[in-house]
């Protein structure tokens, strides 16, 4: 039997909806990922994910009585670089422009639309594993850097300096 590259993967799937928590820990499972836990709520998630220590994190947007959107920014400032540098990806019908910069802004690393399908979760549990995003820390703002783009080399940046954490 082929083994999978997510073998030794540890995800915590967030979803309020037993169906989806079933959905995604089905396609997970199909994927080869190793270990899959699961949380129906923000708050469960948290206490799910301090003792786990999940190598990715899937959240839903909107679920009480903590959403994703809270979870993440907890995540983010958790102390301590092993937990609060995690990937975490959104899945959420809520794909209006707002959302998804309400999730960029929580420090979200990647974000997937309802429906979901089990190529793009594959897709973006590649992405996050193969091209990690350095973190940065600024007053307002602690998560994966933005931009997505790979500088040429001897090219000016042209923002202002960042803190990388």
């Amino acid at each position: 039997m082929a083994r999978s590259v997510f073998e030794k993967l540890t995800v915590l799937v967030v979803d309020d909806s037993p169906y989806m928590l079933r959905l995604l820990s089905g396609i997970l499972g199909a994927l080869g990922v190793g270990k899959i836990v699961t949380a129906g709520d923000g708050e469960e998630a948290w206490s799910k994910f301090l003792k786990e220590k999940p190598d990715v994190v899937l959240t839903d947007a909107a679920m009480q009585p903590t959403d994703g959107f809270a979870l993440t920014r907890r995540l983010r400032t958790v102390g301590t670089r092993e937990l609060g540098t995690v990937p975490v990806i959104m899945v959420s019908a809520h794909s209006e422009r707002s959302a998804i910069e309400r999730a960029r802004d929580a420090g979200i690393t990647d974000f997937i639309c309802k429906p979901v399908s089990a190529r793009a979760i594959y897709e973006r549990l590649l992405d996050v594993i193969n091209r990690p995003r350095e973190f940065v820390e600024t007053a307002n703002f602690v998560g994966p850097d933005r931009r997505r783009r790979n500088a040429a080399p001897g090219e000016a940046e042209r923002r202002g300096p960042v803190a990388f954490i």
